[in-house]
């Protein structure tokens, strides 16, 4: 009787000692035998070297993981650093790029940068801030060291020629304030600011002087369409070299362009550029000279050949937060080019800073067409339509806010070709609330006053001055600090000073965007 056995094959032998071995050898090519042992026989020896086999097995791989534990161990300790290091070069570098910002300033107006360090841990409550710029990319010069303790406060000035117009103060323990008045052209650079070794604020500051005196004329003067021109746009002794831009029926013709540059002494510049066009009736050709560090835009144009004139003659509008604005736009059609209302569609839009458009109103086909509008003048743009019947589409926005600020175009197409656009500037500024001033006296001396003045609300950046009673400013002495809430500005001002019988102090709040001023007084008399 011939039993089949199932084929199992264990290859390599696995050597028990140096003497005796476990070998279980079967030939896939027989699989009968003439001599067949019983069934149990076979499970038997095979099951009990797999079993051996198997022990074997799990006794080398202990030892061998005994032997590399070390091994693992500095392995994944490595690891573990690396990855933390790898960490807190990530980390510093946010550190360095996070707080980092340009900031553009006209010539002779204040410069003030607030390095934070609320978020900075100190054990002690202590905290050293140093404040360093670099002019030309590589000279370093230290400015001020400021030491903040829980019981006092110390400012060092290091640098002696800015000793005279440079101020450093703090905010409620929070920032540090680098304070420079009046800025000059020299003062442009990279400004740091150290907390505790930390590098936790960089500022590229521009000091700018704005272009005047811009100037748009044409040659030659007797053209028919057709013709060639050139046209010619200049203006004088601004710093630093401007973005010069041409715009003719709505197309951007910059390229077309030669614009040149003229140092002069005290390293500012005239700028002059000129562009040969075909002569077409009734397209303006705008010139417009930028300075994008403070937003200084200066724009002009020519029409050498009249056809329907659309202008906006107010070019920089400054609107009440809150209240409503009108921009005017007037167009005129001369007596020898005949058209009619229901030939013309009148648009209003905003230009982003991206030069992107979008629809503030537009008037085509004799009816008023909202398709398109910007949700955010939904309900608040509106036609003056008494106006608007005399050939003024002039533009009303109710409820002004901060968020409106910006380029707005009055553009004119007959029979949905441009015929003519012009541009102004709305600027919407926030009054300052009326300043108050508070006041403490010294424990023991109380002929000396810390006098506190505030105020808030305000937009754009204002300015806070201290007058003493014969009139002189002592803005000087004070400490001021300005902290910007909800997009609008609020300012907090101290001043130490010494009073007698009748000792007057006035604190006056300006806007740079609005004529008036406002004022607060104290006086001091005794009891």
């Amino acid at each position: 009787m011939k039993i089949d056995i199932p084929v199992i094959f264990i290859r390599p032998s696995i050597h028990l000692s140096h003497h005796s071995s476990i070998h279980l050898t079967t030939h896939p090519s027989s699989h009968h035998s003439s001599i067949q042992p019983p069934l149990n026989y076979w499970r038997c020896m095979v099951e009990g070297k797999v079993q051996v086999a198997d022990r074997i097995i799990k006794a080398i791989t202990i030892d061998r993981i005994m032997r590399l534990l070390p091994i693992i161990y500095l392995h994944a300790l490595y690891l573990l650093l690396h990855f933390q290091s790898r960490k807190m070069e990530k980390l510093r570098d946010l550190i360095m790029i996070r707080h980092e910002s340009i900031v553009g300033v006209e010539e002779g107006h204040q410069f003030t940068a607030s390095c934070r360090f609320s978020d900075i841990i100190s054990k002690s409550g202590s905290f050293d801030i140093e404040w360093e710029r670099t002019k030309e990319g590589h000279t370093l010069e230290r400015l001020l060291h400021h030491s903040i303790s829980p019981n006092e406060e110390t400012v060092q000035y290091l640098s002696e020629k800015v000793k005279t117009r440079v101020r450093g103060s703090y905010l409620n323990a929070s920032f540090s304030n680098l304070n420079l008045n009046p800025t000059l052209l020299e003062d442009s650079g990279k400004y740091f600011c150290y907390v505790n070794g930390l590098k936790s604020l960089t500022i590229t500051l521009f000091v700018c002087i704005p272009f005047k005196d811009i100037f748009v004329d044409y040659e030659p003067k007797e053209v028919v369409e057709g013709t060639k021109v050139s046209i010619y746009c200049a203006a004088k002794e601004g710093f630093p070299e401007p973005l010069v831009q041409w715009i003719a029926a709505g197309e951007d013709i910059t390229k077309e362009a030669i614009t040149v540059t003229e140092i002069l002494p005290g390293k500012i510049f005239d700028v002059k550029s000129s562009v040969v066009v075909t002569v077409k009736k009734g397209v303006k050709y705008i010139c417009s000279i930028w300075n994008k560090h403070i937003e200084n835009l200066l724009v002009d144009w020519v029409l050498p050949l009249p056809g329907v004139t659309v202008s906006t003659p107010y070019k920089n509008i400054v609107g009440i937060a809150g209240s409503s604005v009108e921009l005017i736009c007037d167009v005129s059609i001369p007596e020898s080019d005949p058209v009619t209302i229901a030939e013309l569609g009148f648009y209003w839009v905003n230009m982003d800073p991206n030069s992107k458009e979008h629809l503030i109103y537009s008037f085509v086909n004799e009816e008023e067409n909202l398709d398109g509008q910007d949700l955010r003048y939904e309900n608040r743009a509106f036609l003056y339509w008494e106006d608007f019947l005399e050939g003024s589409p002039d533009l009303k926005i109710k409820d002004v806010s901060i968020e409106d600020m910006g380029v707005y175009i009055c553009r004119v197409t007959k029979r949905e070709k441009l015929i003519g656009e012009d541009l102004l500037e709305l600027r919407v500024a926030a009054p300052y609330s009326n300043p108050v001033i508070t006041y403490g006296q010294h424990a023991t001396n109380f002929r000396n006053v810390f006098l506190i003045c505030q105020t808030k609300g305000g937009f754009p950046l204002g300015n806070i001055s201290w007058l003493a009673d014969n009139g002189n400013d002592i803005t000087a002495r004070s400490k001021t600090n300005a902290k910007l809430s909800d997009g609008y500005f609020d300012f907090r001002s101290g001043l130490h000073v010494s009073v007698a019988e009748g000792t007057r102090f006035t604190c006056v709040i300006s806007n740079p965007w609005l004529p008036d001023k406002s004022s607060s007084t104290v006086t001091f008399i005794s009891e």
